[in-house]
């Protein structure tokens, strides 16, 4: 009876060390880790079975925390990096967007131009709310300074057009996390909803998209001086 409480009372401690270190921050963690390794390593072979089997699935568990503590800082960071950047596409979107719905509205007709530019500000303010929070926000419309990198800013382009891609499919399918009338209600992102993933087959980071590409560009130039002129009325 004495020797299962001290198992008991061992296997708490390990418990209660193991939730001390899982809520210490990463670098705890990592040495945890390290230490752990190093153990297994060196004395695997004369360690009982069951304190190998116990160390292993701490190890384990150690490895996944430190995995969604790193996941959790790299979200922090980018939500404060790009917080700004995002704020003011998404009013532009909303701008864009009631702008050209007081266009159709005032036409009266079925202007089949007018209707392809707003799903096209639908799908750029569902990307600007679902895209996700782990990757480094790719603006949708950069500035227009030279760049000393082409190369850079065509794989960039290629993966933005990927995203809008995946966007546009998963508005079509009432699939968004964040919906576009959720967006207009003001909605965002659920706390813990990481946003818009591609898939393996669908992220492409070599694949050339010129064409796709130069039409935004050319749809872009029209819009923008579609702004200029709302703005001087």
């Amino acid at each position: 009876m004495a020797k299962f409480q001290r198992k008991r009372s061992k296997a708490l401690g390990s418990s209660l060390e193991m939730s001390q270190i899982m809520d210490a921050g990463a670098n705890k963690i990592k040495r945890r880790i390290r230490d752990l390794e190093r153990l297994l390593k060196k004395k695997k072979d004369i360690l009982p079975s069951t304190v190998i089997i116990e160390k292993e699935r701490n190890l384990q568990a150690l490895r996944l925390e430190l995995q969604n503590n790193e996941l959790k800082n790299k979200i922090k960071a980018n939500a404060k990096k790009y917080h700004m950047v995002r704020f003011f596409e998404k009013k532009k979107g909303l701008r864009k967007y009631h702008r050209l719905l007081k266009k159709i509205n005032e036409s009266g007709t079925e202007d089949k131009d007018l209707q392809e530019k707003l799903r096209a500000t639908k799908i750029e303010l569902c990307y600007v709310i679902n895209f996700p929070k782990t990757e480094k926000y790719i603006a949708l419309y950069p500035n227009d300074t030279p760049s000393t990198d082409p190369k850079g800013v065509e794989l960039t382009n290629i993966r933005r057009e990927q995203f809008l891609k995946l966007v546009a499919k998963k508005m079509d399918e009432n699939a968004l996390q964040v919906s576009f009338e959720e967006i207009l209600m003001g909605k965002k992102l659920d706390e813990d909803s990481i946003g818009l993933t591609l898939s393996p087959k669908e992220d492409h980071k070599d694949e050339s998209h010129a064409s796709s590409i130069k039409d935004r560009k050319e749809l872009e130039q029209v819009e923008g001086q579609d702004e200029k002129d709302d703005f001087f009325e």
